[in-house]
Protein backbone atom coordinates (compact mmCIF):
# COMPACT_ATOMS: atom_id res chain seq x y z
CA UNK A 1 0.00 0.00 0.00
CA UNK A 2 1.79 3.32 -1.39
CA UNK A 3 2.46 5.69 1.85
CA UNK A 4 1.90 3.24 4.31
CA UNK A 5 4.77 1.09 6.00
CA UNK A 6 2.79 -0.62 8.70
CA UNK A 7 0.54 -3.38 8.34
CA UNK A 8 -1.27 -5.58 10.01
CA UNK A 9 -3.15 -8.90 9.05
CA UNK A 10 -6.21 -9.24 10.87
CA UNK A 11 -8.24 -12.92 11.19
CA UNK A 12 -11.83 -12.04 10.93
CA UNK A 13 -13.83 -14.44 13.58
CA UNK A 14 -17.26 -15.58 13.60
CA UNK A 15 -18.75 -13.93 16.29
CA UNK A 16 -17.44 -10.62 14.52
CA UNK A 17 -20.19 -11.00 12.14
CA UNK A 18 -23.69 -9.95 12.99
CA UNK A 19 -27.21 -11.07 11.55
CA UNK A 20 -26.28 -9.80 7.68
CA UNK A 21 -23.39 -11.92 8.00
CA UNK A 22 -20.92 -9.35 7.82
CA UNK A 23 -18.26 -7.82 9.96
CA UNK A 24 -20.29 -5.37 12.25
CA UNK A 25 -19.33 -1.79 11.88
CA UNK A 26 -17.97 -1.58 15.56
CA UNK A 27 -15.34 -4.75 14.76
CA UNK A 28 -13.77 -2.62 12.24
CA UNK A 29 -12.60 0.31 15.24
CA UNK A 30 -11.46 -2.86 17.36
CA UNK A 31 -9.49 -3.99 14.75
CA UNK A 32 -8.03 -0.64 13.65
CA UNK A 33 -6.99 -0.75 18.05
CA UNK A 34 -5.52 -4.05 17.79
CA UNK A 35 -3.19 -2.89 14.77
CA UNK A 36 -2.43 0.41 16.58
CA UNK A 37 -1.17 -1.52 19.55
CA UNK A 38 1.60 -3.17 17.72
CA UNK A 39 2.42 -0.24 15.26
CA UNK A 40 3.55 2.06 18.25
CA UNK A 41 5.49 -0.85 19.54
CA UNK A 42 7.52 -1.40 16.33
CA UNK A 43 7.55 2.59 15.33
CA UNK A 44 8.67 3.75 18.81
CA UNK A 45 9.36 1.42 21.41
CA UNK A 46 6.17 2.86 23.35
CA UNK A 47 6.07 1.61 26.77
CA UNK A 48 2.72 0.67 27.65
CA UNK A 49 3.34 0.30 31.31
CA UNK A 50 4.78 3.78 31.68
CA UNK A 51 3.28 5.81 28.76
CA UNK A 52 -0.55 6.35 28.39
CA UNK A 53 -2.49 7.43 25.48
CA UNK A 54 -6.38 7.60 24.81
CA UNK A 55 -8.49 8.14 21.86
CA UNK A 56 -9.68 11.07 21.74
CA UNK A 57 -11.02 11.29 18.19
CA UNK A 58 -11.73 8.79 15.02
CA UNK A 59 -13.73 9.45 11.89
CA UNK A 60 -14.59 6.60 10.02
CA UNK A 61 -15.67 5.74 6.12
CA UNK A 62 -16.89 2.63 5.17
CA UNK A 63 -16.94 1.82 1.82
CA UNK A 64 -17.27 -2.21 1.34
CA UNK A 65 -18.70 -5.12 3.79
CA UNK A 66 -15.62 -7.15 5.06
CA UNK A 67 -17.45 -10.88 5.20
CA UNK A 68 -16.75 -14.26 6.97
CA UNK A 69 -14.29 -14.93 4.20
CA UNK A 70 -12.39 -11.74 4.03
CA UNK A 71 -8.96 -11.70 4.59
CA UNK A 72 -8.32 -7.88 5.95
CA UNK A 73 -5.08 -6.38 6.53
CA UNK A 74 -4.99 -2.66 9.22
CA UNK A 75 -2.41 -0.40 7.54
CA UNK A 76 -1.80 2.43 9.72
CA UNK A 77 0.19 5.84 9.49
CA UNK A 78 1.03 8.43 11.56
CA UNK A 79 0.66 11.85 9.66
CA UNK A 80 0.87 14.60 12.42
CA UNK A 81 2.42 14.84 15.84
CA UNK A 82 1.44 17.67 17.55
CA UNK A 83 2.75 18.57 21.73
CA UNK A 84 0.82 16.21 23.60
CA UNK A 85 -1.13 14.19 20.37
CA UNK A 86 -0.97 11.87 17.02
CA UNK A 87 -3.04 11.87 14.06
CA UNK A 88 -3.02 8.48 12.36
CA UNK A 89 -4.85 7.84 9.06
CA UNK A 90 -5.66 3.66 8.48
CA UNK A 91 -6.87 1.97 5.60
CA UNK A 92 -8.82 -1.75 5.98
CA UNK A 93 -7.98 -3.44 2.71
CA UNK A 94 -8.22 -7.29 1.65
CA UNK A 95 -4.65 -8.82 2.02
CA UNK A 96 -2.87 -8.91 -1.95
CA UNK A 97 -6.15 -6.90 -2.99
CA UNK A 98 -5.16 -3.35 -1.81
CA UNK A 99 -7.82 -1.54 -4.74
CA UNK A 100 -10.63 -3.32 -1.97
CA UNK A 101 -10.76 -1.12 0.45
CA UNK A 102 -12.94 -1.97 3.83
CA UNK A 103 -12.55 1.26 5.36
CA UNK A 104 -10.51 4.68 5.80
CA UNK A 105 -10.22 5.76 9.35
CA UNK A 106 -8.37 9.06 10.67
CA UNK A 107 -7.89 9.04 14.51
CA UNK A 108 -6.19 11.53 16.67
CA UNK A 109 -4.78 10.01 19.88
CA UNK A 110 -2.98 11.81 23.34
CA UNK A 111 -0.08 11.18 25.15
CA UNK A 112 -1.85 11.18 28.82
CA UNK A 113 -1.28 10.72 32.31
CA UNK A 114 -3.55 7.31 33.82
CA UNK A 115 -3.31 8.58 37.03
CA UNK A 116 -4.24 12.38 36.40
CA UNK A 117 -6.13 11.86 33.09
CA UNK A 118 -4.61 15.04 32.02
CA UNK A 119 -2.35 14.91 28.48
CA UNK A 120 1.38 14.92 28.51
CA UNK A 121 3.81 16.19 26.02
CA UNK A 122 5.07 13.33 23.83
CA UNK A 123 8.46 12.87 24.94
CA UNK A 124 10.90 13.98 21.74
CA UNK A 125 12.34 10.60 21.69
CA UNK A 126 8.99 9.23 20.54
CA UNK A 127 8.30 11.87 18.27
CA UNK A 128 11.73 10.92 16.51
CA UNK A 129 11.41 7.40 16.36
CA UNK A 130 8.35 8.11 14.64
CA UNK A 131 9.36 10.06 12.16
CA UNK A 132 12.51 8.35 11.14
CA UNK A 133 9.66 4.89 10.99
CA UNK A 134 7.11 7.13 8.75
CA UNK A 135 10.99 7.53 6.40
CA UNK A 136 10.44 10.81 6.01
CA UNK A 137 6.82 11.67 5.94
CA UNK A 138 7.56 14.79 7.73
CA UNK A 139 9.63 17.39 7.31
Amino acid sequence: MQGYKYNKPIEVRYADADMMRHVNNAKFLTYIEHARGEYFTQSCSWDWYKLGMVLARTEIDYKKPILLSSHPVVWIRTVKIGKTSFTQQNLIAETGQPEVIYAEATNVLVHVDYSTGRPLPIPEKIKDAIRQYEDGLFH
